[in-house]
């Protein structure tokens, strides 16, 4: 995740690795001043980036 910036690292970590307390978009939303649909869209960029180094 170091290729990631800091609040798509953040987005990465509360929709996918907090078990305990997984963010809604709304919640990341909310938390950044963006859309949800914006959230979506910067957590999808980012899945994309750790796919493509995990296969380099």
């Amino acid at each position: 995740m170091q290729g990631l910036d800091e609040r798509s690292q953040d987005i990465i970590r509360a929709r996918w690795l907090d078990e305990d307390n997984k963010s809604t978009l709304q919640e990341l939303a909310d938390r950044y001043g963006v859309s949800a649909e914006r959230v979506r869209q910067l957590e999808k960029n980012a899945m994309k980036k750790l796919r493509a180094a995990i296969e380099a």
